[in-house]
């Protein structure tokens, strides 16, 4: 990915816009995004998966500007908080297009999401759908829920959220003695949401998980007695973040999804499926963008500083693991010098390159962390150690546009009294 979309004739370029003319504008730290590569992945995805609609999950980047760009391509909108439904109805998608998920909804955002009439809401648990049901009596509006189930299918990834005892949903053998012979007012129930693992690449599981929830959801219709208007498979489709990792194969689930999609047709027509989309739309197509200010020796081994580290791009740290790593300004070179890369903050965890290759690291160069367009900026901690915000921009058309304005170090706090 990062050859065919910011390589161009043996330099870094970004739709259209060369390293230069970024940083002639834009100081770093900053992240930055590709248009183009959020608007092809989205194409690439759609066109595999007729019949399915894309409910787009803000938590993987909640930019508006991004948010409103996919919302144009035909993307609906998976959220997890008021703050999300807010962000969802002010870029301008559809309350019918918003499905409300998450393990710890209070009643005050189920009632603003009952008031704005979204298109579901998941219901993890029974004290949960209870909860659903009084407040939208109350406000005597109906709404759907869809049942979050954890099944028991066996764990494949690191960040697995079925197959054993967890905080999400309804255990699978145990949800129809829970849900069977409610009495609800109000809450309908019209589906149900697995969410199975996040970050899958086994593009066997995904397909065998298509089938599975979608006998599974057959199934709970007829035992606990509802009918049976939506299936939301989650998603969790990865992307491949270090060199031995595979690229998903979004045929091989291609495949499963259209026969899947025949057997519900027949069975069930009308029935909406889902797909909820957010790493596998936005990651590849953002850049977090750091300078060297200088260079460390130290036993043997060598060390970058960098102008952001941990506190504006806290992943690397937070999972452990190597996002592709790039010297921007010389991207095409050898690299031949191993070397970790470590921001402004005072502890030993911000290491946000561990013994990465680098072609002759020194001071000046600038960093490019790869697949950050997705919990990038929105899961950093941004406000540590009072250095500042870093900006987030947006290439189209070879235009960079600021979409999150950088903040210095003087007003991250500006509602507190100096």
């Amino acid at each position: 990915m990062i050859e065919e979309c910011f390589v161009k004739n043996g330099a870094f370029e970004i739709d259209g816009v060369g390293l230069e003319a970024i940083l002639r504008e834009h100081p770093t730290p900053f992240y930055i995004y590709s248009a183009g590569a959020v608007r092809d992945r989205y194409k690439s995805l759609s066109e595999c998966f007729p019949g399915f609609d894309i409910f787009y999950s803000f938590k993987a980047n909640p930019n508006l500007s991004i948010c409103r760009d996919l919302l144009a391509q035909g993307a609906n909108a998976d959220v997890s908080s008021m703050g999300e439904i807010k962000a969802a109805l002010e870029v301008g998608f559809a309350p019918g297009d918003i499905a409300f998920v998450g393990p710890g909804k209070t009643e005050g955002e189920i009632e603003y999401a009952i008031e704005k009439g979204v298109y579901a809401i998941a219901a993890e648990s029974q004290y949960e759908i209870g909860l659903i049901d009084s407040v939208a009596a109350r406000l005597d509006k109906p709404v759907a829920v869809l049942l979050r189930i954890n099944t028991l299918e066996e764990p494949i990834a690191p960040e697995m959220m079925v197959g054993g005892p967890g905080k999400f949903g309804f255990d699978e053998e145990t949800v129809v003695a829970e849900v069977k012979g409610l009495t609800l007012k109000k809450a309908k129930i019209t589906g149900i949401h697995v969410y199975s693992a996040s970050q899958v690449l086994d593009s066997e599981f995904l397909a065998t998980h298509l089938e599975y929830v979608s006998e599974l959801a057959m199934r709970l219709a007829g035992e606990v007695g509802f009918e049976l208007e939506c299936i939301d498979f989650g998603g969790g489709f990865g992307v491949p973040y270090q060199e031995d990792e595979v690229e998903l194969d979004l045929e091989l689930v291609s495949e499963a999804a259209r026969r899947v999609k025949q057997s519900i047709e027949r069975k069930r027509p009308g029935c909406r499926l889902i797909f909820e989309v957010g790493r596998f739309l936005v990651a590849e197509a953002g850049v977090f963008v750091t300078t060297a200010i200088r260079m460390k020796h130290s036993r043997g081994k060598h060390f970058m500083i960098t102008d952001g580290g941990m506190n504006d791009f806290t992943r690397p740290v937070f999972i452990r693991i190597n996002h592709p790593v790039r010297l921007l300004n010389k991207i095409t070179a050898k690299r031949d010098t191993e070397c970790s890369i470590g921001g402004p903050i005072c502890t030993p965890l911000d290491i946000i390159g561990k013994n990465v290759m680098l072609p002759g690291p020194e001071q000046g160069d600038i960093v490019g962390i790869f697949c950050a367009g997705a919990y990038g900026y929105t899961m950093s901690m941004i406000n540590f150690m009072s250095l500042g915000w870093p900006a987030e921009l947006l290439v189209d058309g070879g235009k960079v546009r600021v979409i999150r304005r950088a903040r210095s170090a003087d007003v991250t706090f500006p509602d507190q009294p100096l």
